[in-house]
C-alpha cells in the first residue's frame, strides 16, 4: 500500500505542478517572442507561443528531486538512484537544446550532435540495452558484448526520441500519447516489481496530463521542440530501464508496441523521403496526422484517432506482458 502511496504522489504532484507552472511558462515565451507563426507544414491558424515543455520538464525534474530528497533520508545514499539523476542531467541538455532551437532554428546536425551527446550522459549512467529476447527459439537471449550495447541503445535513444518530436503537429498528440506511453509503462513497471521505473513513469505521465489542459484543442501553447524531444528521450530512457530487462519471449515486441505510434510513423515517413530522394530532415506533410487531415478529419477527430490506436497498443502489450508474467510464475 505504501508504495502504491508514493506512486500515486508522483503522479498528482506532477500533474499539479505542470497545470499551475504552465501559464506562468506561456507568458514567459510570449515575453521572449517565442511565438510560432502559422503556415508550411503547421496547422494552427494563429500565432502560438512554445517553450510548454519547460512546464512539462520542471515538472517532471522538480518532483524526481523530491522522491531523489526522499530516498536520501531513507538510505543516506543517492547510489540507487544513479539512472534517474543520469536522466535528469541528460534531460536537461535535451531541454535547453530544445527551448535554443525554438528560439534560433537550429541545424539538424547540431540537433543530431545534442541528442547523441545527451544520449552518452544517460548510458554513463547506466541506461543501456545489455540483451535482447530472442522470440524465435535458441538461445532465449541475444547477449550485446563490447560496444553493441551502447551502439544499439544510442540507436533507440535516438530513434524514439526523434520519431516523437514528428508527432508534435497537432494541438495535444506528443502530450497526449506522452501520457499513454508513460502510463502503460507504469502499469507494466508496478506488476513487474520495478519501483524505479513506476516511479518515473507515472511521473512523466502526470507531467504530460497536467500540460494537455492548455496543449489540447483549441491550444494556448505549444510544448516546442524542447518539450517533444524530452518526452521522447524520456520514454526511451524508462523503456531501457524497464522493458528491455523483462526476460521472457516477445519482451522485444513491448517497447515497439508501447511506443508504436511515432516509431511506425517516423519510419514510415523516413523511408517515404529516401524513396522520392528527399532530405530526411527536411519537416512536410507527411505524417500520419497530416494524412488524416487530408482525408477530412477535424483536428480533434484526428487526435482522437491517433489515441484510440496508441490505447489498442498499449493495452495489446500489458496483455502480452501479463502473459509472460503469469507464465513465468
Amino acid at each position: 500500500m505504501t508504495n502504491k502511496l508514493v506512486y500515486a504522489g508522483a503522479f498528482f504532484l506532477s500533474l499539479a505542478i505542470s497545470y499551475f507552472a504552465t501559464p506562468y511558462v506561456q507568458r514567459l515565451a510570449v515575453e521572449h517572442n517565442v511565438i510560432v507563426q502559422p503556415g508550411g507544414r503547421r496547422v494552427h491558424d494563429k500565432p502560438m507561443p512554445l517553450w510548454g515543455g519547460i512546464a512539462i520538464f520542471g515538472s517532471f525534474a522538480l518532483t524526481c528531486l523530491l522522491i531523489l530528497f526522499g530516498l536520501w533520508l531513507k538510505h543516506g545514499t543517492l547510489g540507487v538512484a544513479l539512472p534517474l539523476i543520469g536522466l535528469l542531467i541528460s534531460g536537461t541538455i535535451i531541454l535547453v537544446m530544445g527551448m535554443i532551437d525554438d528560439m534560433k532554428d537550429l541545424s539538424a546536425a547540431i540537433q543530431t550532435g545534442t541528442i547523441v551527446l545527451a544520449a552518452f550522459i544517460l548510458m554513463a549512467f547506466g541506461a543501456r540495452i545489455h540483451f535482447l529476447s530472442n522470440p524465435f527459439g535458441h538461445p532465449k537471449l541475444i547477449i550485446l558484448h563490447g560496444a553493441l550495447p551502447w551502439i544499439v541503445s544510442l540507436a533507440w535513444i535516438f530513434l524514439v526520441t526523434k520519431t516523437f518530436d514528428f508527432m508534435d503537429g497537432l494541438d495535444g498528440l506528443a502530450a497526449g500519447i506522452g501520457a499513454i506511453a508513460s502510463g502503460v509503462l507504469a502499469m507494466i513497471a508496478f506488476f513487474s516489481g520495478n519501483a524505479q521505473v513506476t516511479l518515473m513513469s507515472a511521473t512523466l505521465c502526470g507531467a504530460c496530463i497536467g500540460f494537455l489542459r492548455y496543449n489540447f484543442n483549441p491550444a494556448k501553447i505549444f510544448m516546442g521542440t524542447g518539450g517533444s524531444q524530452f518526452i521522447g528521450f524520456c520514454l526511451a530512457a524508462i523503456s531501457i530501464r524497464g522493458l528491455f530487462k523483462i526476460y521472457a519471449a516477445m519482451a522485444i515486441a513491448l517497447p515497439v508496441l508501447v511506443l508504436g505510434v511515432p516509431i511506425l510513423d517516423g519510419l514510415f515517413v523516413v523511408f517515404k523521403r529516401i524513396l522520392k530522394g528527399q532530405p530526411i530532415h527536411i519537416a512536410d506533410r507527411s505524417h500520419l496526422h497530416h494524412r488524416l487531415l487530408a482525408r477530412g478529419l477535424t483536428h480533434k477527430q484526428a487526435v482522437c484517432v491517433i489515441y484510440t490506436i496508441s490505447i489498442l497498443l498499449g493495452v495489446a502489450a500489458i496483455y502480452i506482458f501479463l502473459r509472460l508474467f503469469i507464465n513465468a510464475k
